[in-house]
Protein backbone atom coordinates (compact mmCIF):
# COMPACT_ATOMS: atom_id res chain seq x y z
CA UNK A 1 0.00 0.00 0.00
CA UNK A 2 1.33 3.36 -1.00
CA UNK A 3 1.68 6.44 1.67
CA UNK A 4 0.36 9.97 0.55
CA UNK A 5 0.96 13.20 1.44
CA UNK A 6 -1.18 16.07 0.98
CA UNK A 7 -0.26 19.32 0.45
CA UNK A 8 -3.16 22.06 0.55
CA UNK A 9 -1.43 25.54 -0.73
CA UNK A 10 -4.21 27.75 0.50
CA UNK A 11 -4.19 31.14 -2.17
CA UNK A 12 -5.55 33.83 0.00
CA UNK A 13 -7.31 36.70 -1.60
CA UNK A 14 -4.68 39.15 -3.46
CA UNK A 15 -2.12 36.12 -2.99
CA UNK A 16 -1.91 37.16 0.54
CA UNK A 17 -2.54 34.28 3.03
CA UNK A 18 -3.44 35.31 6.94
CA UNK A 19 -2.87 32.94 9.70
CA UNK A 20 -7.02 32.78 9.54
CA UNK A 21 -7.16 32.13 6.16
CA UNK A 22 -4.87 28.98 7.00
CA UNK A 23 -6.39 28.00 10.73
CA UNK A 24 -10.09 28.51 8.66
CA UNK A 25 -9.06 25.88 5.43
CA UNK A 26 -7.70 23.49 8.70
CA UNK A 27 -11.03 23.65 10.20
CA UNK A 28 -12.80 22.51 7.30
CA UNK A 29 -10.49 19.69 6.56
CA UNK A 30 -10.79 18.67 10.06
CA UNK A 31 -14.76 18.80 10.68
CA UNK A 32 -14.69 17.09 7.02
CA UNK A 33 -16.92 19.72 6.24
CA UNK A 34 -15.59 19.60 2.52
CA UNK A 35 -13.80 17.25 -0.23
CA UNK A 36 -10.74 18.14 -1.61
CA UNK A 37 -12.72 18.58 -4.89
CA UNK A 38 -14.99 21.11 -3.40
CA UNK A 39 -12.06 22.90 -2.17
CA UNK A 40 -10.23 23.11 -5.34
CA UNK A 41 -13.08 23.92 -7.40
CA UNK A 42 -13.49 27.84 -5.14
CA UNK A 43 -10.01 28.68 -6.07
CA UNK A 44 -8.97 29.43 -2.48
CA UNK A 45 -7.12 26.65 -2.65
CA UNK A 46 -4.66 24.23 -4.15
CA UNK A 47 -4.23 20.55 -3.26
CA UNK A 48 -1.39 18.15 -4.33
CA UNK A 49 -0.91 14.58 -3.27
CA UNK A 50 2.23 13.22 -3.26
CA UNK A 51 3.16 9.49 -2.83
CA UNK A 52 5.79 8.97 -0.41
CA UNK A 53 6.77 5.55 -0.06
CA UNK A 54 5.77 2.25 -1.92
CA UNK A 55 6.52 -0.45 0.61
CA UNK A 56 5.88 -2.99 -1.82
CA UNK A 57 8.55 -2.22 -4.07
CA UNK A 58 11.01 -1.57 -2.18
CA UNK A 59 12.06 1.82 -3.34
CA UNK A 60 13.08 4.76 -1.32
CA UNK A 61 12.47 8.46 -1.93
CA UNK A 62 13.80 11.78 -0.93
CA UNK A 63 10.96 14.51 -0.07
CA UNK A 64 12.41 18.08 -1.40
CA UNK A 65 10.74 20.85 0.13
CA UNK A 66 11.35 24.12 -1.33
CA UNK A 67 10.72 27.51 0.78
CA UNK A 68 10.42 30.89 -0.86
CA UNK A 69 10.98 33.00 -3.69
CA UNK A 70 12.41 35.97 -4.80
CA UNK A 71 10.14 38.17 -2.76
CA UNK A 72 10.69 35.37 0.48
CA UNK A 73 13.34 33.86 1.71
CA UNK A 74 12.90 31.61 4.95
CA UNK A 75 14.65 31.97 8.18
CA UNK A 76 16.70 29.06 9.69
CA UNK A 77 13.25 29.29 12.21
CA UNK A 78 11.25 28.66 9.16
CA UNK A 79 13.70 25.92 8.04
CA UNK A 80 13.48 24.10 11.38
CA UNK A 81 9.68 24.64 11.57
CA UNK A 82 9.10 22.29 8.11
CA UNK A 83 11.94 19.79 9.53
CA UNK A 84 9.40 19.35 12.51
CA UNK A 85 6.81 19.20 10.38
CA UNK A 86 8.08 16.58 8.47
CA UNK A 87 8.78 14.53 11.43
CA UNK A 88 5.22 14.91 12.59
CA UNK A 89 3.38 13.15 9.45
CA UNK A 90 5.97 10.16 9.52
CA UNK A 91 4.25 7.16 9.79
CA UNK A 92 0.52 8.86 9.29
CA UNK A 93 -0.87 7.66 6.41
CA UNK A 94 -3.27 10.83 5.56
CA UNK A 95 -0.87 13.85 6.88
CA UNK A 96 -2.09 16.99 5.38
CA UNK A 97 0.11 20.39 5.68
CA UNK A 98 -1.52 23.56 5.24
CA UNK A 99 0.87 25.88 3.90
CA UNK A 100 1.11 29.11 1.37
CA UNK A 101 1.88 28.76 -2.47
CA UNK A 102 5.49 29.50 -1.96
CA UNK A 103 6.15 26.12 -0.77
CA UNK A 104 6.52 23.57 -3.04
CA UNK A 105 6.95 19.85 -2.31
CA UNK A 106 8.59 17.10 -4.44
CA UNK A 107 9.34 13.10 -4.00
CA UNK A 108 12.24 11.91 -5.95
CA UNK A 109 12.54 8.53 -6.37
CA UNK A 110 16.76 7.72 -4.88
CA UNK A 111 17.63 6.14 -8.24
CA UNK A 112 15.87 9.38 -10.44
CA UNK A 113 18.65 11.13 -9.24
CA UNK A 114 20.42 12.97 -11.55
CA UNK A 115 22.11 15.83 -10.62
CA UNK A 116 21.40 18.06 -7.46
CA UNK A 117 22.21 22.08 -8.24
Amino acid sequence: MSENLTIVKIMGRDGIVSQKDLEKWRNIFAEKRMTNEEAVATGEVEIESIPTSDPNSGENYLTLVKLGNEDYKPTPQDLQIWREIFEDAKGDPDFKIFTHPEVSIEVIKIGDIIAVE
